[in-house]
C-alpha cells in the first residue's frame, strides 16, 4: 500500500499565519500542472511495485486550479500506476467551491473534502486574511452534503490572540452543527516568517496565555466527544468512518510519495523532498532533471525508532512496542524516562500499547522528546 501527494501551491491571498510553500501569482498556473504531470510520470516509474489506496490534493489551495486540471493530474495517476482507491481527498476554499465545481468533482471521483474554514467569527476571518465569510462556508458545507460527497472534513484553529471570550465555543458550536464527519483543529503557531510571526515580535499583538490554549483545548475535546467524533490523533476528530486514510498513513509508517514543489516522500529507509522554489522546479521538469531538484536522507535505525515515536505518539492507538521493536532494533520498554513518564500519568498503556493520553497531548512534543535516542 502507498498514498500519493500532490503538492498545489498556489493560494488567491497569504493568510496571517501560514508557512506552508504556496505563492499568490496565479500566472503559471498551467505551466505548473505540465511541471507536476512531467513529475509523476518520471516518479511513479519507480513504484510499479506499490499499489496506491489514498490520493490526496493539498496546498496550498487545490481548488484554485480547474476541475479540468485536476482530472488531467489525476488521470494520469491512475493510467501510470497500480491502484486500489479507498480515498480522494481535495483541500478547498469556500469560495471556490460554487455548484457546478462541486458537481464536476463529485463526477471526476473525489469522495472527500478537506474545507479551509479556520473561524466563523467576522473579526478572526478578517485577521487571518480568510477571503470568505462565515455564512458561505456553512453554505458550501450544505451544498457538499447535498452533492453527495461522502466525506467532509473541516479545519478549525484555535489558541488566537484575537476575537471575543466566547468565540471558541461559537466555532465549535457551528461546525458540530454541520453535516461532516471530520475536523481537523490546530493549535495557532507563530512561525517567523509570517505576518502573525511578525506582529508578535514587535510588539503589536500578544499571543493568548497557555491557560486559554489548554482551556480551549479541553473545550474542543470535550464537545467533539459529545457530537459523536472520536479524537483518534491529537489535530483530528471524525465520526464513523471519517477518518483520514492518507494522513493515518503518514502517521504508520506506510510509504507515500509527494508530488510538487516541497512535496515530501517515504519509503524506508528513505526520505526525500523536493526544493520550494517553483520556478526552478518548473525548470527541472521541463529540462527532465528532477535529481537535482531533490534531497535525500537515508533514516538510520535511531532516526526511524525517533519517528516512529513522533508519529505514533501522536495517535489515540499509540506505539505497539513489539512492532517498534522488530523495525528498528530499539525496546522503548527500555528507556529510562518511561517509568517516570508512566507514573506521573504522561503515559499509560492501553491493549498492550503505549500512548499519550488525551489531556496530556498538549504537551505531547515534550512527552515524546523524553523518550528518545
Amino acid at each position: 500500500m502507498a498514498g500519493l501527494y500532490v503538492h498545489i501551491p498556489f493560494c488567491a491571498q497569504a493568510c496571517t499565519y501560514c508557512d506552508f510553500h504556496f505563492t499568490t501569482k496565479l500566472a503559471d498556473r498551467d505551466r505548473m500542472v505540465q511541471a507536476i504531470l512531467i513529475e509523476l510520470k518520471s516518479a511513479l516509474s519507480h513504484w510499479k511495485e506499490e499499489t496506491f489506496t489514498t490520493l490526496y490534493f493539498g496546498g496550498g489551495t487545490p481548488s484554485l486550479l480547474s476541475t479540468e486540471a485536476l482530472n488531467e493530474i489525476a488521470s494520469v495517476a491512475f493510467s501510470e500506476a497500480d491502484w486500489a482507491l479507498e480515498e480522494w481527498t481535495l483541500e478547498a476554499n469556500p469560495e471556490d467551491l460554487n455548484g457546478p465545481v462541486l458537481d464536476k468533482l463529485k463526477e471526476a471521483g473525489v469522495d472527500r473534502l478537506s474545507i479551509g474554514v479556520q473561524s466563523f467569527e467576522p473579526d478572526v476571518l478578517q485577521w487571518m486574511r480568510r477571503i470568505h465569510g462565515a455564512d458561505k462556508a456553512e453554505e458550501v458545507v450544505l451544498n457538499a452534503a447535498k452533492a453527495g460527497f461522502d466525506h467532509l472534513s473541516l479545519d478549525l484553529i484555535y489558541g488566537v490572540p484575537v476575537g471575543q471570550k466566547d468565540r471558541w465555543e461559537k466555532d465549535l458550536q457551528r461546525a458540530l452543527d454541520l453535516p461532516v464527519d471530520h475536523l481537523s483543529s490546530y493549535i495557532l503557531t507563530a512561525e517567523p516568517k509570517t505576518l502573525y510571526g511578525s506582529q508578535l515580535s514587535k510588539g503589536q499583538l500578544v499571543p493568548p496565555p497557555d491557560s486559554q490554549v489548554i482551556q480551549e483545548y479541553h473545550q474542543l475535546c470535550a464537545a467533539t466527544k459529545a457530537g459523536g467524533f472520536e479524537h483518534y490523533e491529537v489535530s483530528n476528530f471524525a465520526r464513523p468512518g471519517g477518518h483520514s486514510q492518507h494522513n493515518s498513513a503518514y502517521w504508520d509508517g506506510t510509504p507515500y510519495l509527494g508530488i510538487g514543489p516541497g512535496a515530501h516522500s517515504f519509503k524506508r529507509p528513505q526520505r526525500w523532498w523536493n526544493g520550494r522554489s517553483n520556478a526552478a522546479y518548473m525548470k527541472a521538469a521541463e529540462e527532465s532533471v528532477f535529481s537535482n531538484q531533490s534531497q535525500t536522507e537515508t533514516l538510520s535505525t535511531e532516526d526511524q525508532f525517533n519517528e516512529a515515536l513522533i508519529t505514533g505518539l501522536r495517535r489515540a492507538q499509540g506505539i505497539d512496542p513489539d512492532v517498534l521493536k522488530t523495525t528498528t532494533g530499539l525496546d522503548v520498554r527500555r528507556q529510562e524516562a518511561l517509568t517516570g513518564l508512566l507514573g506521573s500519568g504522561k503515559c499509560e498503556w492501553h491493549r498492550e500499547r503505549l500512548r499519550i493520553p488525551e489531556d496530556q497531548w498538549p504537551m505531547g512534543d515534550a512527552i515524546t522528546l523524553d523518550l528518545m535516542v
